[in-house]
C-alpha cells in the first residue's frame, strides 16, 4: 500500500490512499483536502495580520480564494487590510462580497459600516449597524457606540436623537469600561446642564486613563459650575502636575484665584500658559481685569484692547474694557465700547446702566436717563440690586422723587437677599434721609451693618464674580465695587475668571 501525505504549514495529513488498482477520486473526496487546507491557513492568516505582515497576508489570501470554497473569512481579512492600507473603497467591496456569503454574520456588517464610517458616510454607517445590531447574538460594545454616536451627532432618522443616543450609549457601557462612550456621554450631559451626570461620566474615564490631562480639566471646570471648589481646585492641580504648560488648566486655576482676590497668584498661573501672545481672548481679559483690581488702568487696559483685538466679538472683553473705560473717567472709550457690547448681547442689564453712566457724564441726561430706565426693565436686574440704586440716584438727581422713591425700595427689598458692600447701604441711607426731605417722610430701610459685615444673606462665592459700578450721589466720579466689596452675582457674563 502507497501512502501519500499532503503538507500544509508543516503539518502532514493523510490522503485517500489508492488500493488495488487506479480508482479516481469522487469530486466529495476531492474537496475534503482542499477544506482542511483552508481551516489551516485561517489560523496562518489571522497570526500574519495580527503581525501586521499584510502583503505575506494578502497573497496568501489570495492563494487560498483560487482554490476555497469557504471564501467569507477570507474576503473579511482581505478587507481589514485594505482598511489598515487606507483604500476604503476596496475594502468595502471585500466586505460586501463576505456579506453576499453569509448575510447572518454581524461581524461583516459591523466592519462594513466602520469602513463606511471611515470615509465619512455616517448615515450608510448608520444604517448598516443597525443592521447588525438586528444580528447580533450577544450584545457588543462597538455597534452600540457607534449608534449612540451618530445619533448623537443626528445622522438618525428625524425621530431619533439625544434620548436614543443615551439609551445606546448607555448600553456601551454596560458592556465594559470604554473612555470614548464614556465622553459622549458626558458631552450630553453638559448640554443639558446635568454637571452631577458628567462628572460621574468623567470620574468612571479617569479610572482609565488616569493621566488624561484634558479630562482632568474638564472635571475641574464642572466641579466650579456646582461650587465644590476644593475639588475643582485638586483636579486642576493634578492636571497641571501631569502637564505644567496646559493652558486650560492654568486658566481654570488663574480663575479660581482671581475669584478668591488672590490677584499676583493668579498673575503667576496666567504668566505659565505657553505662546501667551497667540491664546484667546479670555487670557488676556482675565489678565486686564487683575491690573484693574491692583488699580493700573492703563495695563488693564492695554490687555484688555488686546483681547477685543484677538477676538472682537468676545462679549466679556468688550463688557470688561467698557468698565474699565469708566473707572478710569474715559466716557467716550467707554461708550464706543458699551455700545459694541450691547450690540452683542443687547439684553443684557449692567451694560445699560454703565452707558447711562457714560452718558450722563457726557451731557446728555435724557438719553441718560432712558438707558438707565432700561437696564431696570430688562429680565437681568432682579439680579444686580445696583442696578435699581443707580436709577433711584439719578432720578433724584434730575427731580424725579417719586420715581427715585420707588426704585431705592426695590434695591432695599433686595439687599434682603443678596449681599451688598454695606458702602451702598450707606448711600442708600442718605439718599433715603434726602427723600425724607423732598417728601416730608421716610422710606423704611434696612439698618446699616456694623464694619466688616454686609448686608442682606450670606451667599457663596462663584467663579464669576463681576466688576460692578454704581453712580454716587454727589456726581463725582463713577465708584467701582472693589473685589471685597463685590455684590455675589452669579449671572454676570463679564467676569473676573474667564473659564475655557
Amino acid at each position: 500500500m502507497t501512502e501519500r501525505y499532503v503538507y500544509c504549514n508543516g503539518r502532514a495529513n493523510e490522503a485517500a490512499s489508492a488500493l488495488g488498482g487506479n480508482k479516481q477520486l469522487s469530486a466529495e473526496n476531492a474537496m475534503k483536502p482542499q477544506s482542511v487546507t483552508n481551516r489551516h491557513m485561517n489560523w496562518l492568516i489571522h497570526g500574519l495580520y495580527t503581525r501586521k505582515h499584510f502583503e505575506q497576508c494578502k497573497k496568501l489570501i489570495d492563494r487560498q480564494l483560487a482554490i476555497c470554497y469557504d471564501k467569507q473569512y477570507l474576503y473579511y481579512m482581505k478587507g481589514l487590510i485594505l482598511r489598515e492600507e487606507n483604500s476604503p473603497t476596496e475594502a468595502v467591496h471585500c466586505f460586501q462580497q463576505a456579506i453576499a456569503l453569509n448575510g447572518k454574520e454581524p461581524e461583516n456588517y459591523k466592519e462594513l459600516a466602520k469602513t463606511l464610517y471611515s470615509m465619512g458616510k455616517f448615515r450608510n454607517a448608520l444604517e448598516v449597524f443597525l443592521k447588525a445590531e438586528t444580528l447580533l447574538e450577544r450584545p457588543d460594545h462597538e455597534i452600540y457606540h457607534h449608534i449612540g454616536e451618530l445619533y448623537y451627532k443626528n445622522f438618525g432618522q428625524p425621530k431619533a436623537g439625544v434620548g436614543e443616543a443615551k439609551e445606546y450609549l448607555k448600553q456601551a457601557i454596560t458592556c465594559g469600561k470604554h473612555v470614548e462612550s464614556y465622553k459622549i456621554l458626558a458631552e450630553i450631559y453638559i448640554e443639558e446642564g446635568d454637571s452631577i451626570k458628567a462628572i460621574e461620566m468623567i470620574e468612571n474615564c479617569l479610572q482609565i486613563t488616569q493621566d488624561d490631562v484634558s479630562l482632568m480639566t474638564q472635571i475641574g471646570i464642572l466641579y466650579l459650575k456646582i461650587n465644590e471648589y476644593q475639588r475643582a481646585f485638586e483636579k486642576l492641580l493634578d492636571a497641571t502636575a501631569t502637564d505644567s504648560k496646559h493652558t486650560n488648566a492654568l486658566l481654570a486655576l488663574g480663575s479660581i484665584l482671581q475669584s478668591k482676590n488672590d490677584i499676583d497668584g493668579a498673575l503667576n498661573k496666567y504668566k505659565r500658559i505657553p505662546n501667551l501672545p497667540e491664546e484667546s481672548s479670555e487670557v488676556w481679559s482675565n489678565i486686564g481685569l487683575c491690573f484693574f483690581k491692583k488699580q493700573k488702568f492703563i495695563a488693564a487696559i492695554s490687555c484688555l484692547k488686546k483681547a477685543v483685538w484677538v477676538s472682537p466679538l468676545n462679549f466679556n472683553a468688550l463688557y470688561n474694557l467698557g468698565l474699565v473705560f469708566v473707572t478710569a473717567q474715559q466716557y467716550v472709550s467707554a461708550f464706543q465700547t458699551l455700545a459694541a457690547a450691547i450690540s452683542l448681547r443687547p439684553e443684557h442689564a449692567e451694560c445699560y446702566m454703565l452707558l447711562g453712566t457714560c452718558l450722563r457724564h457726557l451731557n446728555d441726561p435724557g438719553n441718560a436717563y432712558l438707558s438707565l430706565e432700561k437696564s431696570t426693565m430688562l429680565p437681568d436686574a432682579v439680579k444686580n440690586p445696583l442696578i435699581y440704586l443707580n436709577f433711584a440716584l439719578y432720578c433724584y438727581e434730575v427731580g424725579k422723587s417719586d420715581q427715585s422713591v420707588l426704585y431705592l425700595s426695590n434695591f432695599l427689598e433686595m439687599t434682603q437677599h443678596i449681599t451688598v458692600h454695606r458702602e451702598y447701604l450707606k448711600m442708600a441711607d442718605r439718599l433715603n434721609g434726602a427723600l425724607a426731605v423732598v417728601a416730608g417722610g421716610q422710606i423704611h430701610t434696612a439698618p446699616v451693618p456694623e464694619p466688616g459685615h454686609t448686608g442682606g444673606l450670606d451667599r457663596p462665592h462663584t467663579d464669576r464674580t463681576q466688576e460692578e459700578t454704581v453712580v454716587n450721589m454727589t456726581g463725582d466720579a463713577t465708584v467701582p465695587v472693589r473685589p471685597e466689596d463685590t455684590i455675589e452675582d452669579e449671572a454676570g457674563d463679564g467676569s473676573d475668571g474667564d473659564l475655557p
